[in-house]
């Protein structure tokens, strides 16, 4: 406890003897020094130096301002022989590593947080007076991006499609969106959110109307900032929901004719397919695959094939006619006998 009250009586002197010096500040003397920012978590130098007088030092003192203690506190003391003398706990935080005798005031501030960032004031104390610069010192967060979204379901109104974040950065990171050929049908809205230890969250929302045209279109979202050596790019492929619109039957195989493929155009894939012969029963089928055997006309005639998801169905049509194949055949046939038929008797004849 008497120790804590020394401790007190000190710094408040040493804070009176400091604005005593206010009043005798050195004119002609230059101290060089310059603004700084470093990443949250690293190390950063204070470069503090006296030129252009040769009057020697009796004191260095650290002055802050930052965002845990927005009041003036001094943190460092170094007297003419070099020796510091650290305040408010910050003998692992704080480094001295410039000369008293050589005008050299330079710190090196170590583990910073955002707490820290603020004004960092270098005094030079003379017998006559002192000498002071402000310092400014800013922690940079770097921002933490993704993009979210979720599947729709298509529709006419104009909805967030996804969003894209770029979370606690310091200063806040620039957020935009590359579109490509959707950039007349899709537009943008970007907000900025300040926490309460100065990082800024960043959102920009994608709206547009959820159409299956939209579906599986890449577009990349785009964050960048100070503290990042390159853009960082985020790729989001939009997802829609619609029923079946458009259903196509076709051969599956060129050669194979008696498979027959139930094609449909919809998001997400069929749940179901229905196939179903007209006036008739209906041969065997697998899925979207449906078997006509080809040695046969009993199978001749419409066939519909109905495929459905979770939003709804749609229906394709065939006809098929295999006497019109057994003519062909049948007509292939004749025209080769014949051919080689008439090939013998002008062989004979020559004979």
């Amino acid at each position: 406890m008497h120790l804590l009250w020394r401790r007190n009586v000190f710094d408040l002197f040493f804070s009176l003897f400091l604005i005593y010096l206010e009043c005798n500040s050195i004119t002609g003397v230059k101290i060089i020094g310059h603004d700084a920012s470093v990443k949250k978590g690293g190390n950063i130098t204070l470069s503090c130096h006296l030129t252009e007088t040769e009057e020697n030092l009796t004191h260095i003192v650290w002055q802050k301002q930052t965002r845990e203690n927005p009041k003036q506190e001094t943190f460092l003391i170094i007297d003419k022989d070099g020796k510091t003398e650290h305040k408010n706990d910050l003998l692992d935080k704080v480094k001295f590593i410039g000369n008293i005798k050589e005008k050299n005031g330079s710190v090196q501030l170590l583990g910073m947080t955002l707490m820290d960032d603020g004004i960092y004031t270098c005094i030079f104390i003379f017998p006559s007076g002192k000498n002071q610069t402000n310092i400014n010192v800013t922690v940079l967060v770097p921002p933490v991006g993704n993009v979210t979204g979720k599947t729709h379901v298509s529709g006419p109104f104009n909805i967030i499609l996804a969003s894209c974040v770029a979370s606690n950065g310091r200063p806040a990171a620039e957020v935009f969106w590359r579109l490509g050929a959707l950039n007349d049908s899709l537009r943008t809205e970007t907000s900025y959110t300040e926490q309460t230890d100065g990082s800024v969250t960043a959102v920009s929302h994608i709206l547009g109307a959820p159409s299956k045209d939209l579906n599986q279109k890449k577009i990349q979202c785009v964050v960048k900032h100070s503290t990042l050596t390159k853009e960082l790019e985020l790729d989001y492929i939009i997802n829609v929901h619609y029923p079946p619109e458009l259903v196509v039957i076709s051969p599956d195989d060129p050669t194979q004719t008696q498979e027959y493929l139930c094609s449909v155009n919809c998001n997400p894939t069929p749940t179901s397919y229905i196939w179903i012969k007209v006036n008739g029963s209906t041969p065997r089928s697998e899925g979207n695959k449906l078997f006509i055997p080809k040695s046969s006309s009993d199978f001749n005639g419409v066939y519909i094939c109905t495929a459905s998801n979770l939003y709804g169905s749609a229906s394709g049509f065939l006809y098929v006619n295999n006497t019109v194949f057994i003519c062909a055949v049948l007509w292939i046939s004749l025209a080769y006998i014949f051919e080689q038929w008439w090939k013998n008797a002008s062989c004979s004849t020559l004979k």
